[in-house]
């Protein structure tokens, strides 16, 4: 993208102004983002991998919801998301958070539920008065799949569909090689601040200079006067895309050349042997040595949709609080799902092809010990502006150009929370 050209003239209608700190910091903004935003939208929760056989199951507590979720593989093979909270006396069914298992018993009464939600077994069942077991199951939660990707929606009749909520900004990445990814690494923390102060980090590339100038910086391209431009930025009535161009001389900037290799190996090497060499050492190391090879070609129209040779990954910020950066070869998934209006809990994986080799193994613990500092990078910030925040001392924050994102995502929020504000006094 040139200099002459603004992503905010493309969304004219988001404005230009100061963004308010009140809702990073207020336990009512928080609330009002709880009633009417969390229990009013999909949720991500999980990769259908996770649940690969009959009886899998996993726990999701979700604090802006105050709901504790069990999702779990059904015999018929398909996926099931149910609350987990019994019909007799309210106790949780599940207390692990993962696992396989027949039926679901609760701890308390013994009351016992098949896969699907059913009530199947209840001690001393003629004690009862006219008890209907169909009536007191498992109450169900709406769960579909995107790409393998799991959603859920705690509202039972969710105001439209999960195909709806992605296809219009998402549709041409579909077909994307998420299921090829099969080696993941991840790591979870909670960290002291507000849900979108977390997401904002990850969401604009502004940061990248200076954060991480001693780790990736040098693998971003940048113009001739050292700005880091996006080549573009998506903006739509929920999700938000950027996408951004490599330094393809370094192994961090140049990611297909570790399973393409030949000229884009040799490109990556070009800077990092001299200035990287653990780095250049571990791409010489995995070249080659993957599964599955992704010719860029064969990728969807919607991953590097600009098309540029230089292109190192689109951000795509899935609403509210999923980001999913998607690499020529590997994926990194997100979730910065909010515990209170002061704390966030970051479930961070990362997802590559299956390495056959000594050398490839290298590569990819290579690549997981520079992506995890580049997480504590990005980490090291977040606390202390949510305690800048809270001082008072400022009331308003300035955007950039490129930090278009960051503007898009307060707007959406204060659009959703007043439309549902605006609703009930009109009723």
């Amino acid at each position: 993208m040139s200099a002459s050209v603004r992503l905010h003239d493309k969304y004219p209608e988001l404005g230009r102004g100061l963004i308010p700190i009140e809702p990073y910091v207020s336990p009512d903004y928080w609330n009002r983002e709880k009633a009417d935003l969390f229990r009013k939208t999909w949720l991500h929760v999980g990769r259908v991998e996770e649940l690969p056989n009959p009886g899998d199951y996993m726990v999701k507590d979700i604090a802006a919801c105050d709901a504790s979720i069990i999702v779990v593989r059904t015999k018929k093979g398909d996926l099931h998301a149910m609350h987990n909270v019994c019909a007799h006396r309210m106790n949780q069914i599940v207390y692990d958070e993962r696992g396989n298992t027949r039926k679901f018993f609760c701890k308390f009464h013994g009351w016992a539920y098949d896969l699907e939600g059913n009530l199947t077994g209840v001690p001393d069942e003629d004690c009862f008065f006219d008890l209907d077991r169909c009536a007191h199951g498992l109450a169900t939660v709406p769960c579909d799949i995107w790409q393998g990707f799991i959603f859920i929606h705690v509202d039972p009749n969710p105001a439209m569909t999960l195909v709806q909520f992605m296809e219009p900004m998402y549709g041409n990445v579909e077909g994307y090689p998420f299921a090829k990814m099969t080696s993941c690494f991840s790591w979870t923390t909670e960290v002291a601040c507000n849900w979108k102060l977390a997401m904002d980090a990850f969401q604009e590339a502004y940061h990248v200079a200076y954060v991480h100038g001693h780790s990736i910086a040098d693998s971003i391209k940048t113009d001739d006067g050292g700005a880091m431009r996006p080549l573009d930025g998506l903006c739509g009535d929920y999700h938000r895309r950027l996408s951004l161009a490599g330094n393809t001389r370094t192994v961090y900037g140049n990611p297909k050349a570790v399973t393409q290799g030949g000229a884009a190996l040799e490109e990556a090497l070009a800077e990092s042997a001299a200035a990287k060499p653990i780095s250049a050492a571990a791409l010489r190391a995995g070249a080659g040595g993957a599964r599955y090879v992704f010719p860029m070609a064969d990728l969807p129209s919607g991953v590097n949709w600009t098309g540029s040779p230089d292109w190192m990954f689109d951000i795509n910020v899935v609403f509210p609080d999923f980001y999913l950066s998607l690499r020529p070869n590997y994926f990194q998934a997100y979730t910065f799902r909010p515990i209170a209006h002061d704390r966030t809990l970051v479930e961070a994986r990362v997802y590559y092809p299956e390495m056959l080799t000594a050398g490839g193994r290298f590569y990819q613990e290579y690549m997981k010990v520079q992506l995890r500092d580049v997480l504590l990078e990005d980490f090291s910030t977040l606390e202390r502006t949510q305690a800048a925040c809270r001082t008072g001392a400022k009331t308003h924050m300035i955007l950039q150009d490129y930090e278009i994102m960051v503007r898009h995502s307060f707007e959406v929020i204060e659009r959703i929370l007043g439309d549902a504000e605006r609703a009930r006094a009109a009723a």
